[in-house]
């Protein structure tokens, strides 16, 4: 028989066994959890319970919401499965051998993708958290900073139960989410099930993604000295941190450059300690493209953010680069063949896989520089200091020819223009961004290289118009030829990445955003080509709106850019770097995108005194319903943002996916707002009130919607981040913005205005006239001159306002989504006292 363990919390005993499924080898966790995060009262009031370690099932109740509220839709349908030897088998005929059916291979299918994107990402993790444990040892101590304590929230806490300690407990977490990918792949290669079982684990994935995410946030800030806002004066925080240049007319001529690209920052780290060592600094050009640039900025001010990674092929073979140290990422592209066209010498860290280098990693740092100097095109070192070190070395020795001299010239240009027939055009025809290449390229013979400008700065180079030339035209060449010619106007400023936000800046951003801002909003994306300049549009529309904004990843240099013509300056040095309103902050490179998340859900811990510890479900319920920004994810979507958009859309964040690159998503989460009858919610204190369920407004109508194009992207945002449970200044706010903002764009009201409408406190004065005279005469509201004396329920029922209150709207109620959210009957009988209380 097991021995019954207890935890003193205030005035009650909580037996640890009752509140998780199986405490065995999770005491000690559990214990703390309970002893340093749990509230009595609240534990008095609820059914409190602990998920340490979760498997998917395990956050089924949430999860299961999701997909019931928004059913999933999938795009891009496959009816073939080949993913047995029994197969092939067409789903679209009849089930699988394995009873599989069509739908459920779809969100299968989905699973495979998410836990695709996880992968290279937690790689590059293991391979940071296995240095650092060399290096520092695992007892390391690790903090979030002196701005956090144990109460706040993060994907560690959230998931595994545990409070991070040392490098020892980081290890055990990125241990955890590794052996949760392994079971996800599995399952998204043999697994049967229905659509729920399949989405559970794609949301479970994303899960994973983020738990490592933390992990590498933690191990770069504590060990390797990134930037950390939690560590920073919180009065101080708008000026937080520096400044970085960026783009290509940021590097200095003449001098060698090393460029950083993928994940993988360490070499760059162990780079710039060899500068600063040998007083290089200001002789040698650092700078990277993706997210190794991104985190190498937050230590070092003089590195150079170049691009995201979905133009690293392109501006690779801009020959701007005397050294490339090359890591895995989320964006596969034949890096050697790039730099060698360009004389690079290229350096491959990644361990797990190669790219058709000779591995040198045994060999003497001096013999691998002799080697490069002389004109071998690269090595392959599975060393990051080994490999930092040999950077810097063949950097101040290469002598490669101006970059300008590996462009086509004017005269070349026009000679391959010349080939170009006027009745062919299958360029464009294959192009996936529908530019205008043959046009272009003919316009190039009399024009010149900067005809193809507009042409040049929608490419990805992704080569399909090479590819199906008949003439054989160096179609490849002449775009990166045109980018040299606008390569000196290539730059943006940009604030440096600034880490997690503290429990303090977001209760303050909290209270002063209530009534005075629309709503909260992340950015993210891989970044973007045809329309590179939306995203920056976009976030400058939010934020001079007195949004805050928060951005992360590459789409932090995308945003960068953003450059206003008439005031003059970069958007980042407009406004404040403070999370709050009319703020934009920079969280750091790809790993950082999961401060965005964690700094929103903190707000469950702060405003209701839920545990974070092991307790995902009510945190995520009471985030959806009270706080949950918006995410808006711009330009490319590989797998890695897949699984990121996963995660958001479990954390309770609607999603909004565009343009283009929309409509690659394998799986959607789309409400129908005219189904009224299933836009309800639980009510906390169902006991108290006299009811359990409340019928409310839309919202947020979806979870994860595509979009195609900017003002669509804007206006859709807006409008998702309305909560039911709004206060009516608020949703005052909100619906100003909306409807100013939609009737700008498109030149009308949206067809849905209405239904955020609850009472005529929900108008803003501003268009108050107007929006009484559209309820009275288009959704009859019986009105007399600006007064309500009716209005219609979504039934059709016309009522009083009274009686409007009572059967609709949750501007006096706390909602819940999960059935053990609401308040125990007992503890209303007991009068607030624990049971068996003196």
């Amino acid at each position: 028989m097991e021995k019954k363990r207890t935890v003193k919390l205030g005035r009650s005993e909580v037996d640890i066994g009752t509140v998780v499924r199986d405490i065995r080898g999770v005491e000690d966790i559990v214990a703390e959890a309970i002893e340093e995060d749990w509230k009595e009262n609240h534990y008095i009031q609820f059914d409190e319970r602990l998920f340490p370690f979760p498997d998917a099932g395990d956050i089924a109740e949430w999860d299961s919401y999701l997909t019931s509220q928004y059913p999933p839709l999938y795009t891009n349908p496959q009816e073939i499965c080949h993913d047995c030897h029994m197969g092939p088998c067409n789903l679209g005929e009849k089930k699988g051998k394995c009873g599989l059916e069509f739908e459920p291979y779809q969100a299968k299918l989905n699973l495979r993708m998410v836990c695709t994107g996880c992968l290279s990402q937690m790689m590059d993790t293991r391979e940071l958290v296995n240095y650092a444990i060399k290096v520092f040892g695992k007892e390391k101590p690790i903090t979030w900073g002196m701005l956090q304590d144990k109460g706040d929230t993060c994907h560690i806490r959230l998931l595994t139960g545990m409070f991070e300690k040392d490098l020892g407990t980081l290890d055990r977490a990125l241990c955890y989410a590794e052996e949760q990918l392994h079971k996800l792949v599995l399952a998204s290669q043999i697994g049967t099930g229905g659509i729920a079982d399949f989405e559970e684990m794609a949301f479970h994935a994303g899960s994973m993604l983020l738990v490592v995410q933390d992990v590498a946030e933690l191990v770069k800030m504590n060990c390797f000295g990134l930037s950390n806002a939690s560590n920073f004066d919180i009065n101080k925080l708008d000026d937080y941190p520096w400044m970085v240049n960026g783009g290509l007319a940021s590097l200095e001529a003449g001098k060698p450059v090393i460029a950083f690209v993928g994940d993988n920052f360490l070499p760059g780290w162990v780079a710039v300690n060899c500068l600063k060592q040998d007083g290089l600094t200001q002789e040698i050009e650092i700078c990277g493209i993706g997210p190794a640039g991104d985190d190498i900025a937050r230590f070092y001010d003089r590195c150079r953010v170049i691009t995201g990674m979905v133009k690293a092929s392109k501006t690779i073979r801009s020959g701007f680069a005397d050294v490339i140290v090359g890591s895995s990422s989320c964006i596969s592209f034949d890096i050697l063949s790039d730099a060698r066209s360009v004389d690079s010498r290229l350096i491959w860290i990644s361990k797990e896989s190669n790219v058709g280098l000779p591995d040198r990693t045994d060999d003497p740092v001096d013999k691998i520089v002799e080697d490069l100097v002389a004109g071998a095109p690269g090595a392959w070192i599975r060393d990051c200091e080994k490999a930092g070190e040999a950077a810097v070395k063949a950097a101040q020795e290469i002598k490669r020819k101006p970059s300008s001299e590996y462009l086509l010239s004017e005269d070349k240009a026009k000679a391959e223009a010349k080939k170009c027939r006027q009745d062919c055009d299958l360029c464009f025809n294959i192009c996936p961004n529908g530019l205008m290449i043959g046009r272009g390229i003919r316009k190039v013979e009399k024009e010149g290289l900067g005809a193809l400008s507009e042409v040049e700065k929608g490419c990805y180079l992704c080569g399909k118009c090479a590819e199906v030339c008949p003439e054989n035209i160096r179609i490849l060449d002449l775009i990166i030829a045109a980018q040299g010619k606008r390569a000196a106007e290539d730059k943006f400023v940009m604030r440096a990445g600034r880490g997690p936000a503290a429990r303090t800046e977001v209760t303050g951003a909290a209270w002063g955003m209530i009534s005075n801002a629309p709503g909260g909003f992340h950015i993210l994306g891989c970044g973007d080509a045809k329309t590179v300049e939306d995203i920056g549009w976009i976030a400058n529309e939010l934020v001079s709106r007195n949004c805050s904004v928060a951005v992360a990843g590459c789409a932090a240099g995308e945003v960068a850019r953003q450059f206003d013509k008439e005031k003059g300056g970069y958007l980042f040095e407009r406004y404040g770097g403070g999370a709050t309103a009319r703020n934009i902050i920079n969280a750091g490179g790809c790993s950082a995108c999961v401060h965005l998340l964690d700094q929103a859900m903190k707000w469950a811990r702060i405003g209701s005194s839920i545990s974070c510890y092991a307790n995902y479900a009510p945190t995520a319920d009471v985030h959806h319903n009270i706080v949950a920004p918006a995410l808006i994810v711009w330009g490319s979507l590989p797998n890695r943002m897949q699984a990121m958009i996963a995660a958001w859309a479990r954390g309770g964040s609607p999603v909004i996916i565009g343009p283009s690159s929309a409509f690659n998503c394998k799986r959607y989460l789309l409400g129908n707002k005219w189904d009224w009858e299933k836009w309800w919610s639980y009510l906390v204190m169902a006991v108290a009130e006299g009811r359990e369920k409340k019928l409310h407004e839309p919202l947020p109508k979806h979870m994860v919607i595509p979009v195609e194009t900017k003002e669509e992207a804007l206006t859709t945002a807006i409008y998702l981040v309305n909560k039911a449970s709004m206060i009516w200044d608020s949703r005052q706010t909100n619906l100003e913005t909306f409807m100013e903002e939609h009737k700008r764009l498109f030149g009308e009201y949206a067809d849905d205005w209405h239904l955020l409408v609850r009472s005529d406190l929900d108008l803003p004065q501003r268009y108050k006239m107007a929006m009484i005279k559209m309820l009275r005469e288009e959704c009859g509201w019986e009105i007399e001159r600006m007064t309500v004396k009716r209005q219609r329920l979504p039934g059709g029922r016309l009522v009083t306002r009274k009686e409007f209150d009572e059967e609709y709207g949750l501007v006096k109620f706390f909602p819940t989504n999960l059935p053990r959210g609401m308040a125990k009957p007992l503890y209303f009988r007991t009068g607030g006292k624990p049971p068996g209380a003196k």
